[in-house]
């Protein structure tokens, strides 16, 4: 089959999930399977095993498992991890694509689990698993794209399918042409200096204005993911009766002033019960709040009332945090310098038209800024809308393909690094960015607690521990003890944390090492009893 009619087969496979539509997908990306029915139980759940296949790599499976209840982004994930280990494991397989679904089959896991084997051992104790959370309410654009176009012959080829990496640098390419193209058509407040030559501190000042707005929308969105934030302010629809001359042309940019930052700077970075909007009158009313940047604005550009605007953003929690400070600042002199442009003075803000924001995919020339003469380009909130997001970063041996909050490390260093070619290195020092992969994170947290533990227990056995094979390992009550209490009494510490990449990765092998060695939270409880009772004394 075509490319188009594998994709049209796995929407109708979303769409009506059928084990002959699910068989008509497998035949087309590989022959050589061989289907079978065959039912099994484990750990109290129906398992049917809907395909085997002797590849040149492994043994692959098909398995499909219904789940109780509702099936989402974030349930039963380790206990459906655990019913594909035990299937491979029984049927000596080495890898299985894994369809888990409710019993609405509405939601899907599309996983695959294989055995990662050790130093050339077959022993069945190390596994990974990469997920595509699929939905009839979801896009699914990436697992259309990646399973259409995926090589399912080996077990290795099969790997690439479920790769994360690939949908990953795909976002910061569209990223990155939306970056560039936004060049030519934004304008920021360029009251703050950074060159004596006028073309290279605009250039300068729009590029950091850029990289501040992708950063804060793309957080945002991770917030709109946990449902903290209303779709309605992404939504084209609804916003055509939200903001006056919403999109009405290529000259239009109330969206970015309107929704975005009163978003950011007086509902992200104002508490609850303090929001409103700024006093507008004349000179002397308006000197009553000048510099206050934690209060809505711009009231003539929306078709609603006040009270609506309000409503609008009420239940969006209040993010204490830097990322959403707006830097429009008073200097010594007691005058605003106008960096994000937060203002009522129409002069000093930031003008980003809505085009940028919700236009549709058109070609454009990035030459200039060393990209392609003709670059295919679209709405920022085209994009966000396009991929799939998790808030869940995962660790290295179980990953959703989905776009994480570690992605906001890797588009703030690279795009910091691209913005003025010739200087790119010096900025990158002056802020002390670097974006830092999850194999290295995940070395650095290892090596972090080997040292700190060193004195605690036998290095052979700590090995063991950090790793995530489910090799058994022999403790003893007393060293289980000390391992829980040296957790317990562990600071740490990541003064230039950026994303915070390290801690979440500390906080993640951590909480594995007491999965470990206290699998029933029993020494956790009794530090923490001693702790909080040792505070009241």
């Amino acid at each position: 089959m075509s490319r188009n009619e594998v994709e049209n087969s796995l929407k109708s496979l979303i769409n009506n999930f059928r084990r002959n539509e699910l068989e008509k997908f497998l035949r087309s990306v590989n022959d050589s399977l061989e289907f079978l029915y065959q039912q099994k139980e484990v750990n109290g759940f129906v398992c049917q095993k809907v395909a085997e296949g002797d590849l040149e790599d492994g043994v692959l499976l098909v398995y499909t498992v219904e789940v109780p209840g509702e099936l989402n982004q974030r349930s039963s994930k380790k206990e459906q991890f655990q019913i594909a280990k035990r299937l491979l494991e029984q049927d000596f397989a080495d890898a299985g694509i894994f369809i888990f679904h409710d019993r609405s089959k509405e939601n899907f896991r599309f996983s695959l689990v294989y055995v990662d084997y050790q130093e050339g051992k077959k022993e069945y104790s190390n596994f990974k698993r990469f997920t595509f959370f699929v939905s009839k309410n979801l896009s699914n654009r990436t697992f259309l794209k990646q399973f259409s176009e995926g090589d399912f012959s080996t077990i290795e080829s099969i790997k690439k399918v479920f790769s994360k990496e690939q949908v990953t640098q795909e976002f910061y390419e569209q990223i990155q042409s939306w970056f560039f193209w936004a060049m030519d058509y934004v304008s920021f407040p360029e009251d703050y200096k950074h060159s004596d030559d006028p073309k290279k501190n605009t250039e300068i000042t729009k590029s950091l204005g850029l990289i501040r707005l992708l950063t804060r929308l793309i957080f945002v969105w991770f917030l709109k993911e946990l449902k903290l934030v209303p779709p309605t302010l992404f939504d084209y629809n609804e916003l055509k009766s939200i903001v006056k001359d919403f999109y009405r042309d290529r000259n239009t940019a109330n969206y970015h002033n309107a929704i975005l930052q009163n978003l950011f700077f007086a509902t992200l970075n104002q508490k609850q019960g303090d929001r409103n909007f700024a006093e507008e009158g004349d000179f002397l009313q308006n000197k009553k709040e000048y510099g206050v940047k934690t209060l809505y604005r711009y009231r003539d550009m929306f078709l609603i009332d006040e009270e609506e605007v309000l409503r609008l953003f009420r239940d969006i929690p209040f993010v204490n945090g830097g990322l959403f400070d707006c830097l429009d600042r008073e200097n010594e002199e007691g005058k605003v310098v106008y960096v994000d442009g937060f203002s009522r003075n129409p002069k000093k803000r930031a003008i980003i038209p809505d085009f940028l924001f919700f236009g549709g995919e058109e070609t454009v020339n990035l030459k200039k800024y060393g990209l392609f003469e003709k670059e295919k380009v679209m709405g920022l909130i085209r994009i966000l809308e396009s991929y799939d997001f998790t808030v869940d970063e995962g660790s290295p041996v179980d990953q959703e393909i989905a776009l994480d909050p570690e992605l906001l490390g890797k588009i703030f260093e690279n795009l910091l690094a691209a913005y003025v070619p010739e200087t790119a290195m010096t900025a990158r020092k002056a802020t002390g960015s670097y974006y830092t992969p999850r194999e290295i994170v995940e070395c650095m947290v290892d090596l972090a607690i080997t040292e700190y533990l060193k004195d605690t227990i036998d290095q052979e056995k700590l090995k063991k521990i950090l790793s995530y094979s489910e090799e058994e390992v022999e403790l003893s009550q007393e060293e289980r003890q000390k391992i829980v209490k040296a957790i317990s009494d562990m600071k740490v510490l990541d003064p230039a944390c950026g994303s915070g990449a390290f801690l979440m990765a500390m906080l993640h092998k951590l909480v594995h090492i007491l999965e470990k060695v206290d699998p029933e939270n029993k020494l956790w409880r009794e530090v923490q009893y001693q702790v909080a009772s040792d505070r009241v004394r």
